[in-house]
């Protein structure tokens, strides 16, 4: 099988080269009446050195350079002439057609990525304004109603300049949690690691939750598998906001006597941390986005909560920054488990 400029050429230089051999021979046989075998070998040999050059000369020059232009060209090279890393030996055809499906291919997976970034950029600008939306009609129903008159009356007044502020509140949340993620994206955040206890954390963080929790009839619980310290090395104030997080979105979804629990499981080099429920739990087609900005999976009820839709996208931003990874369990009807890791803490 030819598969090189210098297979084709000598293929081609040896046809030449007998239809050359051939009219000599046939037409030294004519004019002489004789057959000249050393002209035929001479003939033979000039006819075939001569059509192999040229033919290898015009390959090089109108084909094989073409394609080393476009296989310099998909790689992307910057190379002095003479210095390509193809040479006539190489089967150059075959190359650049396995580059050239190769770069269909990743071109193809590069369109797809900027599709799928594109519908994200879109349902974001849409789940953003959507979330503005509400509570700034509900500002401007309440500021209408005291600017008609409202005002004036006792009975309304203050109640309605109250849900309008917390109106605003909502809005403000909204923001910084926007804003404190594209920071951690942006690494504008320093995450300052230490050496903690995370079971004081821990212990701090349902305290302040114990009124609410009171309020809805839930339990709160806390498991360290009989270790007195839990010691790991992270960014105190940065952790304890992914546990509020976790402990008020447990709370908001629990079920009147169920329970939250905090538990700490010890491993070689880390410890992993869980924050469990046994609420309402979630569906499985909705895990794989739980943790994207805005995604509900009870949209009126995560209002009802105070939810900005961005907790959970934060406590997977601020446990990644920790070069750790997070994830998440349910059962509909039996709760839900949030676990993510922490380096233990580091001997000084």
């Amino acid at each position: 099988m030819i598969s090189t400029p210098r297979q084709f050429a000598i293929f081609i230089s040896l046809i030449l080269a007998i239809i050359a051999t051939a009219f000599v021979g046939l037409g030294s046989w004519l004019a002489f009446d004789d057959f000249d075998l050393i002209l035929t070998v001479i003939t033979f040999i000039v006819a075939g050195t001569i059509s192999y050059f040229v033919v290898f000369y015009l390959l090089e020059k109108l084909v094989t350079n073409k394609i080393r232009i476009l296989y310099r060209t998909i790689h992307s090279f910057k190379i002095n002439k003479g210095d390509f890393p193809i040479n006539m030996d190489d089967d150059v055809l075959e190359k650049t057609e396995k580059e050239v499906f190769s770069w269909v291919k990743t071109k193809r997976e590069e369109i797809e990525r900027l599709k799928e970034q594109e519908a994200f950029r879109r349902e974001f600008i849409g789940n953003l304004a959507h979330e503005l939306r509400t509570p700034i009609f509900s500002i401007q129903g309440y500021i209408l109603t005291l600017l008609e008159g409202g005002i004036e009356d006792e009975s309304i007044n203050v109640k309605f300049l109250e849900r309008a502020s917390k109106g605003v509140d909502r809005m403000t949340n909204i923001l910084e949690d926007l804003d404190t993620i594209t920071k951690i994206e942006s690494e504008r955040v320093k995450i300052n690691k230490k050496n903690i206890d995370i079971k004081d954390l821990a212990e701090e963080i349902l305290e302040s939750f114990e009124m609410k929790a009171e309020e809805k009839g839930i339990r709160l619980m806390l498991e360290s598998q009989d270790m007195e310290t839990v010691m790991v090395n992270c960014d105190r104030d940065k952790i304890g906001q992914v546990l509020t997080n976790l402990i008020n979105n447990a709370l908001n979804y629990g079920n009147e006597g169920g329970y939250v629990k905090v538990r700490f499981f010890d491993f070689e080099d880390h410890y992993l941390v869980e924050v469990a429920d046994n609420g309402i739990g979630i569906e499985e087609k909705h895990l794989p986005r739980l943790f994207e900005r805005f995604y509900r999976v009870d949209k009126s009820r995560s209002r009802h909560d105070g939810g900005t839709g961005l907790g959970l996208a934060i406590v997977k931003h601020i446990v990644e920054a920790h070069g750790q990874m997070i994830n998440v369990r349910s059962t509909p009807g039996e709760g839900a488990t949030f676990s993510f890791t922490l380096q233990k803490a580091i001997k000084e």
